[in-house]
């Protein structure tokens, strides 16, 4: 197949297409049967096919990673591509996003849920300590976690509460909107199931099917479920949960959503190295954190001169640094589209640890971490600092510090408060650094900046000064309304305007 046609696949897509992993060219034709597809001998590519569901939510252009990033100072949207256009810096955008993730992160969660059906029909009591239950519990999870980080509120059609309703068509009640709340909730739900799937798994020395440790292992699959409850009880604002779990995630422990090469890309790749559709010009990782490890970058432009400045300008002020040519793999670009700043780059797929796993792919085959360790020392950290204990919450965030083999902060003497720009003079200040630098580029900021009412957001602060002059100041948006598709599309709903 063509390895750059990688159109979305629909949940029949799925079914039908599970033995080639998502690949989404073959033609499909006649139904699929739920006893075609009751065999032990195709599970393995069934939960593969569920899991580039999800995957799908990452790589791609307009993905969560996307969506969220250019709402925030993640990166600057230079809003001109057809996907900018759609987002352009959303929080000065007048109309709701259309479709994607909305529908993909539905399709992730409802696919995660049929898989582990199937999985029980097939395996039996078996499937209760199986590996790829555990993993379709977690898919769920996952995608529900990221539908609450994203959208203000959601709507189901798969059962009440947190718990997953197989059942017919006349269950659903579109009409029901839910809050991020009981979103999280059903996210806890799913880890809890994978959390008690992958143990039972590990218990009994269940075999790693197909021999693939990258998403199998049981005992990555229990570390993961312990992380994925701990980031919804974050979001839910249970942090005695939270902190609970997050302590039985080691240190140095990632696990990635995992891209299958041969039907998938990475599409952050694609935007950041071999186009000019963002640049973290002007970004915080410009500004105050340009060195640290977590997440490097390259300027592919530079200004002529003033290189301090803040504020756009005309192309030819920009000059190539020459760092970004076909020959290095780049896309030899180095203004950003609307050539009215510089391009800057980030690094993060071509690094181990970061974007990449260990022996994995790099580039446009980079996975997307999902759980790290690191991440729940900055969640124990973070409630230390609630708790008044700057001591622990020093201590904790300098574990995190030294699986990069970064200098320890020092031992803040006050709390303080969030501010903008980072001055990174108090507690809070070096836990906002310490989160977005970690979690850069990975669709995560949009979700903290929502809980902290973050001064970026509260006080209309932009980083693309373009944008800002075409359509006027941002607006105080922490969170984006139900997608068009759903509102067109669902008789049930009465969306308001969002301008």
């Amino acid at each position: 197949m063509n390895k750059r046609e990688k159109t979305r696949s629909s949940l029949l897509g799925l079914l039908a297409l599970f033995a080639t992993a998502g690949c989404v060219d073959t033609q499909i034709t006649g139904v699929i049967l739920e006893d075609d597809i009751e065999d032990p001998n195709l599970m393995v590519p069934f939960v593969r096919g569920i899991n580039s569901e999800l995957h799908d939510n990452m790589r791609d252009f307009s993905g969560v990673w996307w969506f969220g990033g250019s709402a925030t100072d993640d990166f600057n949207n230079d809003g001109v591509s057809s996907s900018g256009e759609e987002i352009l810096e959303y929080r000065n955008y007048s109309d709701r996003p259309g479709n994607f993730p909305w529908q993909q992160l539905h399709e992730a969660a409802w696919a995660g849920y049929y898989g582990v059906t199937i999985l029980g029909n097939v395996f039996g009591d078996e499937s209760d300590a199986h590996p790829l239950t555990a993993r379709s519990w977690l898919i769920s999870g996952w995608a529900e976690r990221m539908m609450g980080e994203l959208f203000c509120e959601s709507v189901y059609t798969y059962g009440p509460g947190a718990g997953p309703l197989m059942g017919s068509n006349e269950a659903y009640d579109g009409s029901q909107t839910v809050q991020i709340d009981s979103i999280m909730r059903r996210s806890v739900n799913a880890m809890q199931n994978a959390l008690a799937v992958a143990e039972a798994a590990v218990a009994s020395g269940a075999a790693i099917p197909d021999g693939d440790a990258r998403i199998f292992d049981p005992q990555k699959l229990m570390f993961a479920a312990h992380g994925g409850i701990a980031q919804a009880a974050v979001l839910m604002g249970d942090w005695d949960l939270a902190v609970q779990h997050a302590a039985e995630v080691p240190d140095d422990f990632i696990l990635y959503s995992h891209a299958d090469p041969v039907v998938e890309d990475n599409g952050w790749f694609d935007v950041s190295f071999q186009n000019d559709d963002f640049t973290l010009w002007n970004t915080p990782l410009h500004r105050v954190f340009y060195d640290d490890p977590r997440a490097p970058w390259v300027k592919c432009g530079e200004w002529r001169s003033d290189t301090l400045r803040t504020v756009h300008g005309p192309r030819g002020d920009i000059r190539d640094t020459g760092r970004c040519d076909f020959a290095a793999g780049y896309g030899g670009e180095f203004r950003a589209e609307s050539n009215s700043m510089p391009l800057y780059s980030s690094l993060k797929s071509e690094i181990p640890g970061l974007l990449t796993r260990p022996d994995g792919e790099t580039g446009e085959d980079a996975d997307f971490p999902m759980v790290r360790g690191t991440e729940m020392l900055l969640i124990r950290a973070e409630k230390a600092l609630m708790d008044g204990n700057l001591g622990q919450f020093a201590s904790l965030v300098n574990q995190g510090r030294a699986v990069y083999g970064m200098d320890p902060i020092e031992t803040p003497t006050t709390a303080g408060a969030l501010e903008y720009p980072n001055a990174l003079d108090d507690g809070w200040s070096i836990l906002d650094g310490e989160r977005y630098t970690l979690m850069h580029l990975e669709g995560r900021r949009f979700a903290d900046m929502r809980r902290w009412e973050h001064p970026y957001i509260a006080e209309q602060h932009v980083i693309n000064t373009r944008v800002e002059a075409e359509n006027g100041a941002s607006r105080v948006v922490y969170c984006m309304p139900i997608a068009d598709i759903e509102c067109d599309t669902n008789p049930d709903l009465n969306c308001p305007g969002v301008s």
